[in-house]
């Protein structure tokens, strides 16, 4: 299930654990973008070791596997598409705590996107 967290507390965990955090954010975040997306291209465990060993590989991967789930959990539910593909992969790269930011922050906003077309006793969609 996919989880809102404040993007300020993903990289200051990254930050204080030296990157530890980062790695589980990536395994349980692929994990449930591939469950809610039904797209799985990437394994998760590959993700995570490929940028534990070879960071701009993984982050790229990351990126990719990332806005693949995204745009299907987003067509899933009648939402815009957004094409973030190159930018993440290159951030992926380059930065790959931006990467997870951006990540985290686009799926806080498609959280908060489908949260609010729903009524308050209404039924939202569980990501």
């Amino acid at each position: 299930m996919l989880t809102k967290r404040s993007v300020a507390s993903v990289i200051v965990f990254s930050i204080l654990t030296c990157g530890i955090y980062m790695l589980w954010w990536t395994y349980v975040t692929c994990t449930a973008l591939q469950q809610q997306g039904h797209k799985t291209s990437i394994p998760p465990v590959l993700t995570v070791l490929l940028m534990l060993f070879v960071s701009g590989v993984g982050g790229a991967l990351l990126g990719i596997d990332a806005d693949d789930n995204i745009n299907a959990i987003k067509a899933m539910h009648g939402m815009p598409l957004t094409d973030n593909k190159i930018l993440w992969i290159i951030l992926g790269i380059i930065i790959p705590i931006v990467s997870v930011a951006l990540i985290q922050s686009e799926i806080n906003n498609m959280i908060d996107a489908a949260q609010s077309h729903y009524p308050p006793n209404g039924n939202p969609p569980q990501f």
